[in-house]
């Protein structure tokens, strides 16, 4: 790829990507439906993600929506027409196999992504498409957003791993409660109970979001992805593991490149003011 911002093929309109300085920006593009899971989105998607996880030319990714929603999860006009976008109502098992597939590909390989990952909520978040930003490192969201599991609503308990996500971020109790009551929680709400990161004005959320991006970018890859792995590893293991890994990556990452030049680069005079 040359350099400057260029265009990813996805091989579908409802799925666009952009390549920046080692920045990836993936945008749902249903704005009509809320970019509400089509299998054609879904497919790409997948797709995307397996393809960019192991390219040194992407180093960050972002997922944000188009128009003024971020993600509305399942279609709920295709599911009252009684259908399923992943096969035929009468065809149980080959729906059951493609739904899993589709979270395999997607929400379960964000939550594990070797890179760092950032969901922008430029507005609503509901039941798989919370679980869709959820998959992701860190959530930023503009301050009109809203966070809503929704499934019990809709007569469901919830997929795409939103269940597992929820409980990991706030604990049993507090997933429930969300669960049971499809509780509508504004950015500010979201930010206090531990779900999104930051909020910010909505005309700030993508250039804020897009520089946040790019610092991360420029910081090493391997401290990045050893970051990761370090905060994965502490909700499993006890202290004196965590601390020991910690170790191995601090062995691992003092032999690279990366590392000489920051620390050469912090220890150098800082230039005083007249």
């Amino acid at each position: 790829m040359a350099d400057g911002p260029q265009d990813v093929p996805t091989g579908t309109d409802e799925l666009l990507a952009g390549l920046d300085q080692g920045v990836l920006t993936v945008v749902l593009n249903r704005p009509a439906a809320r970019n509400a899971y089509s299998m054609a989105l879904l497919d790409a998607l997948g797709a995307l993600l397996e393809a960019v996880e192991d390219d040194e030319r992407v180093r960050v990714v972002v997922v944000t929506g188009a128009g003024d929603g971020f993600c509305a999860g399942g279609d709920v006009k295709v599911m009252a027409r009684g259908e399923s976008i992943f096969g035929p109502a009468d065809d149980v098992e080959a729906r059951r196999s493609r739904h899993v597939a589709a979270q395999r590909a997607t929400t379960v390989r964000l939550a594990g992504f070797a890179k760092p990952t950032l969901a922008l909520l430029n507005g609503p978040a509901v039941g798989a498409g919370l679980a869709l930003a959820l998959a992701c490192d860190l959530r930023w969201a503009a301050e009109s957003a809203v966070l809503r599991t929704g499934f019990v609503r809709a007569g469901l308990a919830g997929d795409f791993g939103c269940t597992w996500l929820l409980t990991r971020l706030v604990g049993p109790a507090r997933a429930t409660e969300l669960l049971f009551t499809s509780a509508a929680l504004t950015a500010e709400a979201a930010r206090d109970r531990g779900l999104v990161t930051e909020v910010v004005p909505d005309a700030e959320l993508r250039a804020r979001g897009s520089a946040l991006a790019r610092t991360l970018a420029d910081a090493s890859p391997l401290a990045l992805r050893a970051v990761k792995d370090n905060v994965s590893r502490a909700s499993a293991q006890d202290l004196a593991s965590c601390a020991d890994a910690e170790v191995d990556w601090h062995v691992r990452l003092a032999e690279t490149a990366e590392h000489r030049a920051a620390v050469a680069a912090l220890s150098r005079p800082r230039p005083t003011s007249s």
